[in-house]
């Protein structure tokens, strides 16, 4: 029998659990690891492919009818936050297990496709992975858009991160642009993918 300590947020009583929206929604803490924080205000997050690991905001809660996923193949799901940082947003996030480094070009194309807008992504170069990304302004939301490539197996992320900026919430998106644009870069920063060759015991 587990520990407390050792207990995942999905085997614990939700009435000892953190009082933050993420685990006061039961498809949502299913995912979850572990009531310690990974750095304020989030909590680490096990893909149900079991292939990445990422931080999870507190105020997030996953939309369990739009979930879907195929094993360890592809996974599909929206994310809607309520944040004392950037105020209301969304993350859809797609996995897809065959994607690889030789059609790199090729899938970032389909990518901005997929969104609509022709996006000049800029690298950057992590641990065994490189993000791609880039940001524009579409209809009252400020988006940003991060292609994660594993650069050591097989897969990828395809992210889409959505600020409410509409009406009177643009005055306060455009005067915190720059500290809104890090807060989405950090987090998408804490995306890993996971060795299968190696133990994970992120609970």
């Amino acid at each position: 029998m587990a520990s407390e300590k050792t207990k995942k947020p999905s085997e614990t009583n939700p009435e000892d659990l953190p009082d933050v929206r993420a685990f006061q929604d039961e498809f949502t803490r299913g995912f979850l690891q572990s009531t310690e924080e990974t750095r304020p205000g989030y909590y680490p997050f096990l893909s149900g492919t079991g292939k990445y690991e990422m931080d999870f905001p507190e105020g997030g809660i996953i939309g369990e009818r739009g979930y879907f996923g195929d094993d360890k193949v592809y996974e599909g799901f929206s994310v809607h936050i309520l944040s004392g940082v950037v105020g209301g947003a969304g993350i859809t996030i797609f996995y897809f297990s065959d994607d690889t480094t030789d059609e790199l070009d090729m899938n970032l194309e389909s990518f901005s496709s997929r969104i609509g807008k022709d996006i000049n992504y800029k690298e950057i170069a992590g641990d065994g992975q490189s993000l791609y990304y880039g940001n524009f302004e579409r209809n009252g939301f400020h988006t940003y858009a991060g292609y994660v490539q594993n650069e050591t197996a097989d897969g990828a992320l395809e992210i889409v991160y959505q600020i409410d900026c509409r009406q009177e919430l643009k005055e306060k998106c455009n005067k915190n642009k720059t500290k809104n644009e890090k807060y989405v870069l950090d987090w998408l920063k804490t995306i890993r993918f996971i060795d299968e060759n190696k133990e994970v015991n992120i609970s």
